[in-house]
Formats: C-alpha cells, structure tokens, sequence
C-alpha cells in the first residue's frame, strides 16, 4: 500500500448513478492508500460501508439544499468545524454530482489541504436559461478555482469541463459491474431505469410512447424520487402504453427482470454517461436515448432521438428486426486500472 491518507467527502443528498460510482472509486483508492468517507446522511453511510470502507458520518455538514450563495456562506461557516474533521489528512476529494454540490466544502477547506473535485458533468446552463446561462457559466467555472483539480468520467466531460475552468482534468472511466447476459424472452418491452424527477424528463417520455400502434405496449419502470406518484397518474391515463412500477431494484433484481430483446428508453434532460446505457449493452438490449451530449459516447446516431416523430420511427424500426435475432453485446474499453494509477501518481500519493 502506498503511504498517505485521503478523505473522499460525499457531498449529495441524493442516492445515483455518480455515489456509486464515487463508492467504487474510493474502493478503487483504498487498495493503495488509507482511505475515509466522510458522507453528509446515514443512507450514504450504508452504501460506502457495504464495499468495505471506512466511513464517518457528518450529518448535514456536508451539503445543505440552497442556491450558489448559499454554498459559500455555508462553507465559510463550516471552516472551523470542517477542518477539524480533516486534521491528519493529506489530500481531499470532493464528490459532488454538480458544481453547487462540492462548493462549500470545497470554501471550508482551501488552503487547508489540496483538494480534488470528482465530477461526473458540467451542465451547461445556456441550452436551458439562454444568455443567463453564460453568466452562471462564468460563475460556475470560476467557483471550480476552489479546486486544485478534477475527476471526471470519460473524454468528452473532460473537455467539456476544461473548456469552462481551464483546470488540470482527469479521466477515471466508471465502473461497469458484470451483468449477466440474459436470452430473449416474450414480447420484447420497453424499460427506464433511473430516477424519477424532472432532469430525466419521464413523463414526456411516456406522452411520446404512447402513439397508436404501438409495437410496444408495456413500459417498465425501474427507480423512485419526487415524481413517482405524478407519473403513475400519468401513466394511468395512457390509451396504448401499459406502465408497471417497479421502484428501485439491485442488481441482481434487474438482471433477473430484464431480457435481451426488451428497450431501453432514456429522454433525459443532462447526463454525465448513463451506466444504464452500458449496462443495457452488455445485456444484449437495444437502448434509444434523447440526443444530448452525455450519451453520445455510449450511443451511435441510430440509437438517438430529438423529437417524438424520431422516437416512433426508431421504435417502428427495431419492430421489423426479428424478434429471436441475437443482439450484439458491447464490452467497454476499460483503462480504468491505470487512470487510478495516474490520479495516485498526480496525487503524489504512490511510492516512487
């Protein structure tokens, strides 16, 4: 084991794609140096301790719902109390699933240990606030200064996001889990997986899926969040779509659900890079995604939609492809073992 001690700090109120990808890093990083999370709520805990680390609880400490000002407010309070906490440390990373998340941490702490921000996407503000959205930018990207450097998780993130701070900017590809490779199985079926609020744009989703002739009547419906209740009464006002819930499931659970001939459908509104997308590959599936940047790494110009005419003549499309013919699976490319190896090297963390 290299020598050092590193404190990642969990900075979400929310359980995702990026903590369990922050859960896989850190055990990525223990293998080689001490490591602790610091996590900011007692679910969070449970999610890093299941993987074997070292986990400290700082209830509500961490990250504080609020907007951009009040991260550095809460951050300059938090200075005393933070650095405590950090004493004995030699480097911090942050993981924070967007900028704001990672902001007052990262005002407690500069100055007082190098820091590193694990960040899975800039989001662009323009496409969505127009010329509002550059000044946010500006802002955003200046608030990364907190930061000695970034984590990221593949190629286009990181350009994306050096072209907003001008900041040193690694790569760590996620972590894909091995899935098993089921066979096709029924009538093929469409399924989200994700959460339920309104960055994944579900409930327009459904509005687009639900066309007369349909090829495909049923929806499969994986996770939870704030929308839930809203969407299982839109989905049951749908005239040729059949939803069914089915709340979050492990793993194991999904595998055991899902088949190769079966779709998945995502119309999300940002995305670092979908590991449902991935995942989805290696099972065999078909995936149609909404055409943003967070996707095209992981999808061709075929598998992507922009308006609800697109998605019915991609889905009439895959309809004519035999039922029984056996889809192609996707293994990723993955250097994920020596990009660890040059974050410890940039860390100065590994033994020379």
């Amino acid at each position: 084991m290299s020598s050092g001690r590193i404190a990642l700090l969990a900075c979400t109120n929310v359980i995702g794609g990026h903590e369990f990808q922050a859960s896989a890093l850190a055990e990525s990083l223990a293998k080689h140096v001490e490591l602790t999370v610091f996590v900011n709520r007692p679910e969070h805990a449970r999610l890093f301790e299941s993987a074997g680390l070292n986990v400290r609880l700082l209830e509500q400490q961490l990250l504080t719902a609020g907007p951009l000002s009040q991260q550095f407010i809460d951050g300059w309070s938090r200075r005393k109390s933070l650095r405590a906490e950090l004493t004995g440390f030699d480097h911090a990373i942050v993981s924070a699933g967007a900028v704001e998340a990672g902001i007052a941490v990262g005002v407690a702490l500069r100055g007082y240990l190098p820091l590193t921000l694990y960040l899975p996407v800039f989001y662009d503000r323009v496409p969505v606030w127009g010329r509002v959205g550059h000044l946010y930018n500006c802002l955003l990207g200046t608030s990364c200064r907190l930061f000695d450097r970034i984590i990221t998780i593949n190629k286009i993130q990181a350009r994306i996001i050096k072209s907003f701070t001008r900041m040193q900017t690694l790569v760590v590809r996620n972590l894909v889990r091995a899935v098993c490779k089921p066979v096709a199985s029924g009538q093929s079926r469409l399924a989200f997986i994700g959460r339920l609020d309104s960055q994944k744009r579900v409930g327009e989703l459904l509005q687009w899926l639900d066309f007369e002739g349909t090829p495909y009547q049923t929806m499969l419906i994986i996770g939870d969040g704030p929308l839930r209740a809203e969407l299982e009464t839109l989905a049951n006002s749908l005239k040729h779509v059949r939803c069914t819930f089915h709340g979050w499931m492990n793993p194991s659970e999904q595998d055991a659900l899902l088949g190769s001939n079966d779709i998945l459908v995502l119309n999300s509104l940002i995305e670092g890079e979908p590991l449902v997308i991935r995942e989805a590959q290696l099972r065999g599936m078909e995936v149609l995604a909404r055409n943003i940047l967070g996707v095209r790494g992981v999808t061709s110009k075929l598998q992507r939609f922009s308006t609800p005419q697109i998605l019915e003549n991609r889905l009439r499309a895959l309809a004519r492809v035999d039922a029984q013919q056996v889809r192609k699976t996707h293994t990723p490319f993955d250097r994920r073992d020596s990009q660890i190896q040059i974050l410890l090297k940039v860390l100065d963390m590994q033994n020379q």
